[in-house]
């Protein structure tokens, strides 16, 4: 019979060697593992909209008409943001036109980026990176999952 003292210690490891075996849900106990982070990177001279869509559902119509607009303001020359989703909350992300901002000349469109679908070009752990290059005419974004450039 073990002593009482290193009965927590047998429950916790216990607990912990049977979690990724027998729990479909472990991913919820280990936040890294149940979110993905979006970032957007301004690598350009000038102020980017970035424009970015979401939704929960990674449907056909949720394709046609998101649900979400990410609230990020104008990134600024140089600036990159982070936002943390849970994974439930995030199955289809993209960039639509987004907006460069030049003074005296106007305003200047990329074209929207491929549609991002969990499961499909990225999973729970995840980081998503929209990166704004270029100005004026050749303005545009280049979109990374883990290092790995998808569009």
């Amino acid at each position: 019979m073990p002593r009482r003292i290193h009965l927590p210690l047998i429950l916790f490891v216990t607990f912990f060697w049977l979690l990724p075996a027998g729990c479909p849900d472990a991913a919820r106990l280990i936040p890294a593992l149940n979110t993905v982070q979006v970032e957007l990177v301004n690598d350009t001279g000038f102020p980017v909209a970035a424009n970015i869509r979401f939704d929960n559902d990674d449907s056909w119509l949720a394709g046609l008409f998101p649900a979400e607009t990410l609230s990020t303001g104008l990134l600024e020359s140089g600036e990159t943001a982070r936002f943390n989703f849970d994974c439930d909350e995030l199955a289809l992300i993209f960039s639509d036109e987004a907006e460069q901002l030049i003074p005296f000349y106007g305003s200047y469109y990329a074209y929207a980026t491929r549609k991002l679908e969990r499961d499909d070009e990225y999973d729970c752990g995840d980081v998503i990176r929209f990166r704004f290059v270029g100005e004026a005419e050749d303005f545009g974004v280049i979109v990374s999952v883990n290092g790995r450039v998808v569009d």
